[in-house]
């Protein structure tokens, strides 16, 4: 995973660029700067950082991790308002030091087998505040759109087949998760999802959650 996203560095943020995406990303993007709002936040698998320029000016403080140091070297490049700190950090299980009032992660639930997903979710848990808030958005599965599904394993986790223009192809996790399966990951560690959940934005391509610390 860490090796494909490196070396799709240059190409990264194209997938922004999708013509049928524009109008989803536009609603989430004004969603989120709204939620973020005066939060510290820290972000999990910033990547280059696309949704930390859109996000990171609204919070009063924001920091950036990625696992991968080429991706948080374009982010720092990017001198983007708001960022207070950019770091390398496990976002399979993040440890930080302080605890944040949100934690923001941007495609990055698809990447986890389910299997992972209680200790993700009970590490997210303790890097929250006492009433802090989860939010997490990523890709719904729409066919023409989505890159096709090439495998599915034994547990039930889906894998794509994806190029890159130096001409390598690579394996992906890319889980599609329901709404049932992902707020019965996250029941032990977050309450209800609040009302500005993804079933009350009409958004086609992505899903978005907000979940508040137990």
């Amino acid at each position: 995973m860490l090796d494909y996203y490196n070396k799709r560095l240059t190409e990264y943020e194209a997938i922004y660029a999708k013509p049928e995406r524009q109008a989803d990303l536009k609603k989430l993007v004004a969603q989120l700067q709204v939620d973020v709002a005066n939060c510290s936040v820290l972000e999990l698998a910033c990547g280059t950082g696309w949704w930390t320029e859109r996000l990171a000016p609204h919070a009063s403080s924001w920091t950036a991790t990625d696992a991968d140091t080429g991706a948080l070297e374009v982010v720092q490049h990017k001198a983007i308002k708001g960022v207070v700190s950019i770091q390398t950090l496990n976002a399979y299980q993040p440890q930080f030091t302080a605890q944040v009032d949100c934690v923001f992660a941007a495609h990055w639930y698809s990447h986890l087998l389910f299997v992972e997903y209680p200790a993700f979710f009970k590490a997210l848990n303790q890097c929250l505040k006492p009433g802090g808030r989860l939010i997490m958005l990523d890709n719904n599965y729409v066919a023409g759109s989505s890159t096709p599904i090439s495998r599915t394993d034994a547990d039930g986790n889906t894998y794509q087949t994806r190029p890159l223009k130096d001409g390598s192809t690579h394996e992906v996790l890319k889980n599609f998760p329901t709404h049932d399966q992902l707020r019965t990951a996250a029941q032990p560690f977050f309450g209800p999802c609040q009302s500005n959940n993804a079933l009350t934005l009409d958004i086609a391509h992505y899903w978005y959650v907000a979940m508040l610390k137990d």
